[in-house]
């Protein structure tokens, strides 16, 4: 088999990074890593994809239960417990590499069953490739979503939660890219979720964008932003 066929490299170092790829095969996997640079890339860009949305999901503890269960692994007596300091050190390795691999998952899984929220109606078993963003405010609750398809040339903005918008303004979405000034992309309005027309395709709108930001401006056409932005978060690419 060729593991470096594009298309199978990618759903094999998406499947390795998500934590869903079975034991055998995640030793073969690993042991190919050491082999190719090919692959290294792949799961090096899968860690790249998912780790903007690390920040927008709430951290998950590992169960209670999983500590005992690897206490059973180390120590399978069950009268013998293992030496407190092993546990310690495991439950110091484990903690973070949990808490990655659920965030991942967590991430992932939100923006695949909740598509229709990104204007993503035509799913299949794989998400197709889109740029996706949930902007949070202050207090970390997400608040708005934007999704557009790679090739489209709309976007959907939905709102999770109500938007209180100062009289005599509007809220103006905003791309900031790495590097540069804010770019205007629209207007948000209440309560539609029509298709908003991007007047170009989402790979020119999108590519090199990092976040996207929404501010409450005076003027509808505003060319920059005159206030603080009330909403941001992550613009991630999904391909």
């Amino acid at each position: 088999m060729n593991y470096e066929r594009p298309e199978l490299l990618d759903k094999l170092a998406g499947a390795y990074v998500l934590g869903t790829m079975g034991a055998g095969a995640r030793r073969r996997f690993t042991r190919l890593q050491g082999q190719s640079t090919v692959v290294q890339r792949a799961v090096a860009d899968w860690h790249n994809r998912l780790a903007p949305l690390y920040g927008s999901i709430p951290a998950v503890a590992p169960p209670p239960a999983l500590w005992t269960r690897i206490s059973g692994h180390i120590q399978p007596d069950g009268d013998a417990q293992p030496a407190p300091r092993i546990l310690d050190r495991l439950r110091k390795w484990f903690r973070p590499v949990l808490g990655f691999a659920l965030g991942a998952v967590v991430a992932t899984a939100f923006v695949s069953h909740n598509a229709h929220m990104f204007g993503m109606h035509h799913m299949s078993a794989a998400l197709p490739a889109s740029y996706v963003g949930i902007l949070q405010d202050e207090g970390g609750k997400s608040r708005l979503t934007v999704g557009s398809h790679r090739h489209g040339e709309t976007m959907t903005i939905r709102l999770l939660a109500p938007l209180a918008i100062p009289p005599g303004r509007v809220a103006r979405l905003w791309a900031l890219p790495a590097h540069g000034a804010p770019v205007p992309i629209a207007n948000v309005a209440v309560g539609a979720s029509a298709p908003i027309p991007l007047g170009g395709p989402a790979e020119d709108v999108f590519a090199g964008i990092a976040r996207l930001a929404v501010s409450f401006e005076e003027d509808p056409a505003a060319a920059q932003p005159t206030g603080p932005y009330v909403l941001s978060g992550p613009c991630v690419r999904f391909w």
